[in-house]
């Protein structure tokens, strides 16, 4: 089995990110350039967008501490097969987080039936409990009422003597 070293994982994951934000400014671009030839953007409205869209992103990145134009800089010094080799980590990384969201999704399901049947358990369990608690208290009124109507009995025999 070949040794791992953690520079490599780190190597990797700094490819992603440089991947990532190399098809992020190339879509944007092209979704741009598209709406400018279906007549939707005039041209100034496209480059306007475009700034935009290369400013918001700019400032996310900073946010999380990434700097853009080293990025630029070490994208642009890239060749085309680092570059296809990223897209292809890239296009993984999101078939494997879609994988993990289908089974997350699958087992939010299993949850969620496990939950309803333990409702449904415990509510058969609070009715069985009240009704046997129902029962209990109507036993009890009915020897109440028995108490009542020997006592009644009693008084009513010690008042005719």
């Amino acid at each position: 089995m070949a040794e791992y070293k953690f520079g490599d994982g780190i190597k990797k994951f700094f490819l992603a990110g440089v991947g990532a934000v190399a098809i992020t400014a190339e879509k944007g671009q092209e979704i741009i350039g598209e709406l400018v030839k279906k007549g939707e953007l005039t041209v100034e409205q496209g480059k306007e967008l475009n700034k935009d869209l290369q400013r918001s992103f700019k400032e996310s990145m900073n946010e999380r501490g990434v700097d853009i134009d080293e990025l630029t800089q070490k994208i642009s010094k890239m060749s085309t097969d680092e570059l296809a080799k990223i897209k292809e980590q890239i296009a993984s990384a999101q078939d494997l987080i879609a994988e993990r969201l289908k089974k997350a999704e699958d087992d939010v399901v299993i949850a969620a039936d496990v939950v309803e049947e333990a409702v449904e358990n415990a509510a058969d369990a609070a009715e069985e409990k009240t009704e046997d608690a129902c029962d209990k208290a109507e036993e009890a009124c009915d020897k109440a009422e028995e108490k009542v109507e020997e006592i009644k009995e009693a008084v009513k025999e010690a008042s005719e003597e």
